[in-house]
């Protein structure tokens, strides 16, 4: 029977504990109606979640906060690390207890009420009533001016990011009726997250400006309260299309299985090898009694060893193999150990995913930028636009000439070949970066402080970084769907939002390596290191062909992508 006939929700494991398929009922334009609506409240929620994102140490830097710049980038840390580390925690509330629909919902109740302090401590008006004090010391986030109400409110408005971002993806695959069309959801996931980051980086930085003269302006207000009535029709959109929705029942979490699974097969395998011992030393015995009984034993200890072969450590903990678990707990706790080692393998192509946001802008700040008026540059976020736009263009023409003639049965080969594409990709871009420093080097003058060269210079990598993009990201979110057991649909996916996290840290402790001066990083001509940042490019790029060589082997000899059977 094909599987598209089966009229039910795609269950990946079916075993003792699961509860049984839910019936899906719905006529084929209310299946398309759940995604679009998951989809354009995603749009939404990523417009409000940049607007804030992209802006967050500009705002804090701004003349009514003044913070330093040191605390305001580790506001943004704290920020983003929040936001990463919840989901892991809102990923086991809604694979074991409120469901993912409901969790989504609480994120967005938190998300807004955040959003609401934020927007009162930028407004004028407001914010002496909030922030007491005229001036921090700038020894710490929690000395800075309006500190303390500022790190907790971004942590609670992390926490609702978590909630939404852990469950939204997964939530828009339980849409799809046919899972083998599952990855094309997510390359529209993927566009709609990119749209909404371009709304905000064409937008927002025009509405807030901190100009001189308008120390007292309510630009930032502005700017965030955009954002917040975005935020709010993100909500909206999410709640009307409950009556469209398929919902799959919570009913246990991977999470609290790991530890149980580990101490069971390490006690099963302890007994196992005792016994084994044990049985060796009968086998002795038996030879010197009689022919017959040396023959029968030696037939078990061959059978024995054929089984250690086909075993696992974690296998040792099946109750088919005298341990004290489901078997379908310990082959959710396996699938988890081979994403986990999918996810760390992608930490130095995440680092480079990062420097569209970090390196690149402070590259650019260094170049000749172009005025949108007589005294107003052009924003050099907006060069981020080449890596968003290529995305969107770069995954409609995917999907419309060349998806279309994949075989799709091998799901594994396929994503396998998407992530090493993107990888490639990645390894080139940061190759681009260090020649067009060196270019950008060459344009300097002892007299200025930047570069001659055209900021326009830098569209090639952020371009190359978007086509990186397309294959690698989307077939991360891909395998982190199609790899996960029901009991860690939400979890997996969260994951992968943690290797991010992880990767930011590991990235700025390489990028201060690189500080070029006491203030730390600086592409400034007047400052000039001629090596110390095509350097910093091209050890990126090698890193990443070493990681490209470890992932192709660790798949070849550990099959690491190897994905649900049910999900194929």
């Amino acid at each position: 029977m094909d599987e598209s006939s089966l009229g039910e929700t795609s269950v990946l494991i079916i075993d003792h504990g699961v509860p049984l398929p839910v019936r899906d009922n719905r006529h084929a334009y209310e299946r398309q109606l759940a995604v679009y609506f998951i989809l354009a409240s995603t749009i939404f929620e990523r417009l409000a979640f940049y607007s804030l994102a992209i802006n967050l140490v500009v705002t804090l830097n701004s003349a009514e906060l003044n913070w330093d710049s040191s605390t305001s980038t580790t506001a943004s840390f704290i920020f983003f690390g929040t936001s990463y580390i919840s989901t892991l925690i809102f990923a086991a509330i809604s694979d074991a207890k409120l469901g993912r629909s409901k969790t989504i919902i609480i994120g967005f109740v938190l998300y807004l009420l955040s959003y609401i302090i934020i927007i009162l401590i930028a407004n004028t008006n407001t914010h002496q009533s909030i922030c007491k004090g005229t001036s921090g010391t700038h020894t710490s986030v929690f000395s800075e001016h309006c500190g303390p109400q500022i790190i907790g409110t971004l942590i609670f408005m992390a926490i609702g990011v978590g909630a939404v971002q852990a469950n939204m993806a997964v939530f828009g695959a339980e849409q799809i009726h046919e899972s083998k069309i599952t990855s094309r959801y997510f390359d529209k996931y993927y566009v709609a997250v990119n749209i909404g980051a371009i709304i905000a980086i064409l937008s927002i930085p025009i509405i807030q400006t901190d100009l001189n003269d308008q120390t007292h302006s309510n630009n930032y207000f502005y700017g965030y309260l955009i954002a917040i009535f975005m935020l709010f029709a993100a909500a909206l959109l999410f709640i009307i299309g409950r009556q469209y929705y398929i919902h799959t029942r919570p009913h246990d979490t991977i999470v609290t299985k790991c530890i149980p699974v580990i101490i069971n097969a390490f006690q099963t395998w302890r007994e196992h090898h005792k016994n084994k011992s044990k049985l060796g030393r009968n086998r002795t015995d038996s030879i010197l009694r009689n022919l017959f009984s040396r023959q029968n034993t030696i037939s078990q200890e061959g059978i024995i060893q054929n089984d250690e072969r086909s075993l696992s450590f974690l296998d040792y903990a099946k109750a088919t193999n005298n341990g004290k678990c489901l078997d379908r707990h310990v082959n959710d706790v396996k699938s988890l150990q081979r994403s986990i080692i999918v996810f760390l393998l992608l930490i130095p192509y995440w680092i480079i995913y990062y420097q569209v946001q970090i390196t690149f802008p402070l590259q650019g700040q260094q170049m000749n930028i172009p005025f949108l008026s007589k005294d107003k540059k052009m924003p050099i976020s907006w060069m981020s636009l080449g890596d968003s736009v290529t995305i969107i263009i770069s995954v409609m023409i995917l999907i419309k000439f060349v998806y279309k003639y994949m075989d799709i049965q091998n799901r594994t080969m396929i994503i396998k070949i998407k992530l090493i594409i993107g990888m490639i990709l990645a390894s080139l871009t940061m190759c681009i970066a260090g020649i067009i420093e060196i270019f950008r080097q060459k344009h300097c003058t002892k007299e200025k402080d930047d570069s001659d060269l055209s900021i326009f210079f830098q569209l090639p990598q952020n371009i190359c970084m978007g086509l990186s993009e397309v294959f690698a990201t989307v077939a991360s979110l891909e395998f982190a769907y199609l790899a996960a057991p029901q009991s860690a649909q939400s979890l997996l996916m969260s994951l992968q939002f943690c290797s991010l996290g992880l990767s930011s840290f590991i990235g700025k402790a390489y990028l201060s390596m690189y500080s070029t001066t006491s203030n730390g990083l600086d592409f400034s001509c007047l400052s000039l290191n001629q090596w110390t940042f095509t350097t910093y490019f091209f050890i990126l790029a090698g890193l990443q062909v070493a990681f490209i060589i470890v992932f192709v082997l660790c798949e070849k000899n550990f099959q690491i992508l190897k994905l649900n059977p049910q999900q194929r």
